[in-house]
């Protein structure tokens, strides 16, 4: 079986209220992408990307998209199944709607933004990550509508290109260093884009830790991690929407074949899965790895192979 792991849809309702493609509002549209690829099931999410009026990240909205979300499966025979979406940073309603998401509507997983209103991981209360871990789900990190700095990146869609992975890369290194990972060692954090750059700069974190007392490089953190950044690192899941085998090699590397999921970001990305699909074909694995990669890491990790989503 192959799974994708990053697909996205929103409410058809929705759709006045932004500019968004039409590929996010069309269920029966995914499905037949499915088929096209003969990929047999989509874990969709709501990446918090949205561009009009609407504030996707108000409790409001996130219970009406978890609401949408949770009758995808009835609704397509099983071939999608949904994440529930929460905004942590915004308050104990989104710890609550965690709960509601998982536990009264049956859905797989919880989607959070990599920041909110300038604030990372890192200042997500410790609450949220200790009821994620109690309801023994995956946390998808996906960056929003907005990442910080976008100001800077208005050209050539660089807060896209560049914005997006890298707000990923510095909420994984602010979650890491501050002893968020440390805090919740059975936390599933599967992150979109393979990490962003978070696999490239693992050594460098290390370099930064092994050297934390040095004050010529100037001051470090309040916290002293036990071991060695990289190997939070390696603790990570991480889908394969890298748009090359070159940087799917080295997160396979990095984390191993057993932590690495399929995905394609689309909808709204319009790349046909057969694209997709033969990245992960160039990168080297062998017959086991690819078996994991496509669809056995997704099952284990969503619970798909007990049931959790039937």
């Amino acid at each position: 079986m192959i799974i994708d792991v990053h697909a996205h849809l929103f409410p058809r309702e929705w759709a006045s209220r932004g500019r968004m493609p039409e590929s996010v509002f069309d269920v029966d549209g995914l499905v037949a992408r499915l088929d096209e690829g003969a990929v047999q099931r989509a874990i969709v999410s709501d990446p918090h990307i949205w561009y009009g009026d609407l504030d996707v990240c108000d409790i409001a909205q996130v219970r009406d998209y978890n609401d949408f979300a949770a009758g995808l499966s009835d609704r397509t025979d099983g071939r999608l199944v949904g994440m529930g979406t929460v905004v942590p940073w915004r308050g104990p309603d989104h710890v609550h709607e965690a709960r509601r998401a998982i536990r009264d509507l049956g859905l797989v997983g919880l989607a959070v933004p990599t920041s909110d209103n300038g604030q990372y991981l890192d200042a997500v209360p410790d609450d949220f990550w200790s009821t994620a871990t109690d309801l023994d789900v995956p946390v998808f990190l996906h960056p929003g509508g907005t990442v910080v700095g976008q100001e800077l990146m208005g050209e050539y869609r660089l807060a896209e290109v560049c914005g997006r992975p890298l707000d990923t890369t510095v909420t994984l290194a602010r979650a890491i260093l501050t002893g968020v990972l440390e805090r919740h060692d059975t936390l599933k954090l599967l992150c979109s884009h393979a990490g962003g750059a978070i696999c490239t700069i693992a050594d460098r974190l290390d370099f930064g830790h092994e050297l934390r007392d040095y004050a010529p490089l100037g001051p470090w953190g309040a916290v002293h991690l036990p071991r060695p950044p990289s190997e939070y690192v390696q603790r990570l899941w991480l889908d394969t929407v890298t748009y090359g085998p070159k940087p799917l090699r080295l997160a396979l590397e990095t984390v191993g074949p057993e932590h690495v999921c399929f995905g394609s970001d689309g909808p709204p990305v319009p790349f046909p899965l057969s694209r997709h699909l033969a990245n992960v074909g160039a990168a080297g694995l062998d017959e086991k790895g690819m078996k994991a990669v496509l669809g056995g890491n997704a099952e284990v990790l969503f619970g798909l192979d007990s049931g959790r989503a039937s």
